[in-house]
């Protein structure tokens, strides 16, 4: 006699079970233990079970990614709320993005790796580009920008994962790391205002 059919909640929720299991072993074993049959060993799923949902191993890997990247905007909205005035709001987003960065580094470094780019990865990125261009959005409505949230966001972004990648590879400490990070803040400042203010 063929089994009970599960419902659209226990669909949702056995998914959401095997991405959560995927991604606690990648974080604490790497990638290589990231494994559809790992996944339902650990989860005490059958082995079949995680083939339901993900075709191979790249697709699971490619929903911890999507899930990873839901993790960051989790952190960084909870942060950006916490925030007090705009110049909070704008901080608070950028070290969210770091603490993010250096607490969860595998998960920050499966986000940029090569991806299929599908449905629901391309959701995930269009929710953290939405966060991050709040405040820098209200700083552009505000006159405190020059440029629109999404190219101020783009060099942010490049000069925090640089020096992110510059401190995780051992070539500057963290004195050092904290000396170059408020310098770069403090340059980029000057980028946010009209010349007429910055000059």
């Amino acid at each position: 006699m063929q089994g009970r059919q599960l419902t659209s909640t226990e669909v949702d929720a056995t998914r959401r079970r095997v991405v959560e299991v995927a991604t606690a072993l990648l974080q604490e074993e790497g990638r290589e233990a990231c494994t559809l049959r790992r996944v339902a060993a650990v989860a005490g799923m059958s082995r079949s079970t995680p083939y339901t949902y993900f075709s191979n191993k790249e697709a699971l890997i490619d929903a911890v990614r999507a899930a990873a990247l839901h993790a960051l905007s989790d952190h960084c909205e909870a942060a950006v709320a916490a925030a007090g005035d705009l110049a909070g709001r704008v901080r608070a987003l950028g070290q969210a993005y770091l603490d993010f960065a250096f607490a969860h580094a595998s998960l920050y470094d499966l986000i940029f790796e090569a991806y299929s780019a599908g449905a629901e990865h391309q959701a995930a990125s269009a929710r953290y580009r939405a966060i991050a261009a709040g405040p820098l959005g209200e700083a552009r409505a505000a006159g405190l920008s020059t440029l629109p949230p999404e190219r101020l966001g783009s060099v942010l972004w490049a000069a925090t994962h640089g020096l992110i990648a510059l401190r995780r590879a051992g070539k500057v400490d963290e004195p050092t790391f904290e000396t170059v990070l408020a310098d770069t803040r403090e340059v980029l400042a000057f980028g946010f205002v009209p010349r007429a203010m910055a000059g």
